[in-house]
């Protein structure tokens, strides 16, 4: 049971990092918008939405569509 709960809680994290990038991206034009022209802060605030998908991502495929790695014997 412990091992279902620990995969439940990796999916809601891996869901919710996903979720941040993207209002991160959708949210980034108003905010500048408010803010002084700045080429860099426009960057960094797409990059680190665009991180936090890749890594949502990754982390759903590894729990969901990655072959589990089988340990090898010991000699």
């Amino acid at each position: 049971m412990a091992l279902d709960q620990h995969r439940t809680v990796q999916t809601v994290w891996a869901v919710l990092l996903a979720a941040m990038g993207v209002l991160l991206c959708i949210k980034t034009p108003y905010v500048l918008r408010q803010a002084p022209a700045s080429g860099f802060l426009s960057f960094a605030r797409y990059f680190i939405g665009a991180l936090l998908i890749v890594a949502g991502m990754k982390r759903l495929y590894g729990l969901y569509f990655s072959k589990p790695k089988e340990s090898s014997p010991d000699k």
